[in-house]
């Protein structure tokens, strides 16, 4: 029987939720070619992105009586901490600003938990070339997420929005997990960004038939597109190899198999 999560993904391309091919922009280096021969892909902590604002929720306590405040500490909340880290604070009635400040370290710990990878919906995106594959030298990898259940469980496209995500840890019925992963700045929506959060961070397998192209940039070098159709012929004898190129007559690229 199919995971909760895997189900819902099934559905959410289903339903349009999620797109069915997504793309992974990469420089060509030695961790590309590990990707590739390994079969397994490296999901980051968090800490490790490139925007501060990101996986960095704010918790708050809002409309909570002392008496839910404290009773929640003292079920839930005191047996993260050491003695060392709740010195200073009365246990027997602790603070809404102690309170939040706890948790907030909870939140952080969470986040360095967890692994995380990001795709694209598509690989048009001029800035997504420039920034993710070493102006245009480097590579898109297009999966099939239906080819892949459950590597690609869960998944979810990013929300992008004007305001920084703040979350009521007493009384909002949300999952602060999912606000914390899947929320970013309006100034990154052009990325249209779809991602897969894990457990743990570290490397995971993929199925191979999920890899469906290999999109070379229009400035790859020769000698690195070489090694990298050798290697997919080798391991991914059913994946299509495509060349980017500049179309000549608008700003855009042409995408071409290679036979």
């Amino acid at each position: 029987m199919e995971s909760r999560y895997k189900t819902l993904v099934r559905k959410m391309v289903t339903d349009k939720q999620l797109p069915q091919y997504v793309y992974r922009m990469r420089t060509v280096n030695r961790y590309l070619f590990d990707t590739l021969i390994n079969g397994e892909m490296w999901f980051s902590n968090p800490s490790d992105f490139n925007d501060p604002f990101d996986c960095d929720i704010n918790m708050k306590i809002q409309n909570s009586s002392q008496e839910k405040i404290q009773n929640y500490f003292e079920k839930y909340l005191v047996k993260h901490f050491g003695i060392k880290e709740l010195s200073g604070i009365d246990k027997n009635r602790i603070t809404r600003e102690e309170f939040e400040k706890l948790i907030n370290i909870v939140s952080k710990r969470v986040t360095q938990r967890k692994g995380v990878a990001c795709f694209m919906s598509n690989c048009e995106n001029l800035l997504m070339w420039a920034h993710y594959a070493n102006s245009h030298k480097g590579i898109s990898l297009k999966f099939d997420i239906l080819e892949d259940i459950e590597f690609f469980s869960p998944a979810k496209k990013v929300i992008y929005t004007r305001d920084y995500p703040e979350y009521d840890y007493l009384n909002d019925k949300n999952d602060f997990v999912n606000q914390m992963f899947f929320t970013k700045s309006e100034d990154w929506e052009y990325e249209g960004e779809v991602r897969i959060l894990k457990d743990k961070n570290g490397n995971y397998q993929f199925n191979p038939n999920s890899l469906k192209e290999v999109i070379f940039g229009c400035k790859i070098s020769d000698g690195d597109k070489k090694t990298l159709i050798k290697i997919i012929k080798n391991y991914y004898p059913n994946t299509k190899l495509i060349q980017a190129k500049k179309n000549e007559s608008k700003f855009g690229l042409e995408f071409n198999e290679i036979k």
